[in-house]
């Protein structure tokens, strides 16, 4: 995801899918005014919306923005960036005809339905709880970013993706560059990023930072999928290096293992649709070269490098009798936290769960609420039994296996790889991982806050793929 690997992925421009084909002599349409102007026009408009969709993350990640997340309060939690977001929604709705094929998609029916069954939910839940409309809705503005799928449809049909990417790149280096500076020594050069020192077996202690960084983990698996589909180049290893080394300090066990499964799911997609496994030694070349210039790197830059080695073999063996034993991390914990979550919901409304309760808002109130507030927020799948009840969990399994299998069939009869197929494969790998390898129960990419990370982007990159190779003829409807 590279300036470099973006060209090579874009190619030609990607036509608006419903767009009126354009008759008459080609040249006199290339030199026309009109056409210039058109051109002009749009490639204004996306850019403006592609700032917009930029500044929002800038934003509202205060633990990954370059600027503390205080400075854009305008009254009590609203930011600038809930305004940004709500503005983006709405121009979205005004800007519909642009994509109202996308729009109209079968595959995004499911996600219309889900987006409106959160609708739902804030309404059941207003007059469940009695809240202030305005200030309920307000409180909750983590489950309205789910609706940017819509800005995004909008941003895509306008191709102004990769502009977006080429303003996301540079906050990602410089923010990559601060988290492992933090990491190392302790010190917030990130702001508002939470700091903790844990000692792990063998008596050492690290410094984890809460916050992860820009966008840094899609540029990394970017360039993989680059040098997998495309070309290695040598060059790209520092920035590998500077991408994949914040997530080696977070000491994130399940990150490290998502990761490594992505990798090998770009690895076999890219060998079935070429149908040359033999593709498969050099892929496993390239990928032990990576492996050595990344140990290099890290064993020649980063300071006391051995003590880091030693805390993240500890790392990666810590809990193992926690788990044996059905105790810790993975054991007590997590089945305390789905206890709580189903005795929450068989004790409630068992269609549509307790909704959007008061704890989200103001806090819990109780020992009872405190276990649940944070089960909410580590477990997926009873989250999603509890918030929004049997109804709220049909659908996000539906959501699971249908985009799972329609991604799946897409990359399959893919003809060409560029930035959308990359974003398909990133899809593919986190519906199979979420719903087989992932600890704490995920199972599915929903939770208490609608879409996970991630899939705002993912789904309308799937439903502009699925139509365009519908229109094409590559797969029939």
């Amino acid at each position: 995801m590279l300036r470099t690997s973006i060209n090579s992925f874009r190619g030609k421009r990607m036509p608006v899918i419903g767009a009126p084909s354009v008759k008459g002599d080609r040249d006199s349409m290339l030199y026309s005014e009109n056409f210039f102007k058109e051109e002009l026009v749009v490639n204004l408009r996306a850019r403006i919306l592609a700032v917009g969709i930029f500044l929002y993350y800038f934003i509202e990640n205060g633990t990954l923005g370059l600027v503390p997340a205080k400075y854009y309060l305008l009254y009590r939690s609203i930011r600038i960036s809930d305004l940004i977001l709500y503005a983006m929604v709405l121009y979205s709705f005004v800007s519909y005809k642009e994509y109202k094929v996308l729009f109209n998609s079968k595959p995004f029916l499911i996600a219309k339905i889900f987006l409106a069954y959160l609708l739902f939910e804030f309404l059941v839940s207003y007059l469940r709880y009695g809240f202030n409309p305005v200030e309920y809705f307000l409180r909750l503005k983590g489950i309205w970013a789910s609706f940017l799928v819509f800005p995004y449809l909008l941003l895509i049909s306008r191709n102004g993706l990769p502009f977006l990417i080429k303003l996301i790149f540079p906050v990602a280096v410089i923010s990559n560059t601060l988290y492992i500076i933090t990491a190392l020594t302790g010190i917030a050069f990130l702001p508002d990023v939470s700091i903790i020192k844990q000692r792990l077996p063998g008596d050492i202690e690290v410094f984890r930072v809460f916050g992860g960084t820009f966008f840094g983990e899609l540029f990394f698996l970017g360039i993989v999928y680059y040098w997998i589909t495309k070309q290695f180049r040598f060059w790209q290893m520092g920035l590998v290096a500077l991408f994949i080394i914040p997530h080696i300090l977070a000491f994130g066990r399940l990150a490290w293992v998502g990761f490594v499964f992505t990798i090998l799911v770009i690895i076999l997609i890219n060998s079935m649709n070429k149908k040359n496994y033999q593709i498969l030694l050099r892929q496993a070349i390239l990928l032990v070269v990576m492996g050595i210039s990344i140990t290099y790197v890290f064993i020649k830059f980063i300071p006391e490098s051995d003590y880091y080695v030693d805390a993240l073999s500890s790392r990666i063996f810590q809990g193992q009798e926690d788990v044996k034993y059905d105790e810790g991390t993975y054991g007590t914990r997590v089945n305390l936290q789905n206890s709580a979550l189903v005795y929450l919901w068989m004790n409630s409304d068992v269609f549509l769960g307790v909704g959007f309760h008061p704890m989200w808002v103001i806090g819990p109130d109780s020992r009872e609420e405190t276990i649940i507030y944070g089960a909410f927020s580590d477990v997926s799948w009873p989250s999603v039994l509890a918030a929004y009840g049997a109804i709220g969990l049909f659908i996000t399994v539906i959501i699971q296996f249908y985009y799972m299998f329609l991604s799946l069939k897409i990359l399959r009869y893919s003809p060409r790889v560029n930035l959308y197929t990359f974003l398909i494969v990133l899809l593919f790998s986190k519906l199979v991982f979420d719903s087989t390898v992932g600890f704490s129960f995920v199972f599915v990419s929903t939770g208490l806050w609608g879409f996970f990370a991630g899939m705002n982007i993912y789904i309308p990159v799937l439903v502009y793929m699925y139509e365009d190779y519908r229109k094409k003829g590559i797969f029939k409807k």
